[in-house]
């Protein structure tokens, strides 16, 4: 069989799932993974969503909350004034599978930020963003815009995409 791309693990040097599997251990812990991304525990940059209040961003926002909350990442979600409120009909999920208060801290922890579209907004910068996760509308132009704007002003964020393949960053 041939394969069109290396396995993620293996373009991040980790090995190939075979390998780690046939070595019956993780190559690397949760925690020195998000040292790796988001840096060390004491100046931890944010990982930031934008497009955070449509279905597929409030969604992911929920996810990574929940996963990067004992990690004390912060979760900055961006989006336009005018977009749907995706956090607040997510958050009777969040009640159900974590309880009130696993839930509500999660929420704490999710900093929501409004954005013109065309620069970002003079405020982010406080959060150190380290990480990328763009959930917005599958416009190619528009993408290529919005993560030049991130390429600009945070030159070392890790940008990926949720609703496609590009950017390879």
């Amino acid at each position: 069989m041939k394969w069109y791309r290396k396995d993620t693990l293996e373009l991040l040097g980790l090995g190939s799932s075979f390998e780690i599997l046939e070595k019956g251990d993780l190559p690397l812990s949760a925690e020195e993974s998000v040292e790796k991304v988001f840096g060390p525990k004491e100046n931890r940059g944010a990982m930031v969503i934008s497009g955070i209040g449509g279905i597929v961003g409030s969604g992911k926002a929920m996810q990574f909350g929940s996963r990067l909350l004992p990690y004390d990442v912060p979760l900055v979600g961006l989006d336009l004034p005018g977009a749907p409120d995706g956090l607040g009909r997510q958050f009777q999920g969040l009640l159900r599978s974590f309880g009130p208060e696993k839930a509500n801290a999660i929420m704490e922890n999710i900093i929501k930020i409004h954005y013109d579209g065309k620069k970002l907004p003079s405020s982010l910068k406080q959060f150190r963003p380290a990480f990328l996760l763009e959930a917005i509308p599958e416009i190619l132009s528009l993408k290529k815009e919005h993560y030049a704007l991130f390429r600009e002003a945070f030159p070392h964020i890790e940008i990926r995409s949720v609703t496609s393949g590009f950017p390879s960053s």
